[in-house]
């Protein structure tokens, strides 16, 4: 799966930088290129969350109890 977003973002990134609107189907092209793109960076953004946890514990404020203990 990693792959096919790396795959994805590097085809849409050909696709977007290459043509350059000299023939009708350029921007077609173009818009081919933008959607590869944000579907690879969707893809590795998936990948990356489930690669890291939230740690629920970190994230939430001590309580005056907690800091009185300490």
């Amino acid at each position: 799966m990693k792959l096919i977003s790396l795959a994805c973002i590097i085809i849409g990134a050909i696709l977007v930088f290459l043509f350059n609107d000299q023939s009708a189907y350029d921007k077609y092209f173009k818009i081919l290129g933008f959607v590869l793109l944000m579907f690879g960076l969707y893809k590795s953004t998936q990948l990356w969350v489930k690669d890291n946890p939230k740690d629920d514990k970190k994230d939430e404020p001590k309580s005056l109890d907690d800091h009185l203990k300490e």
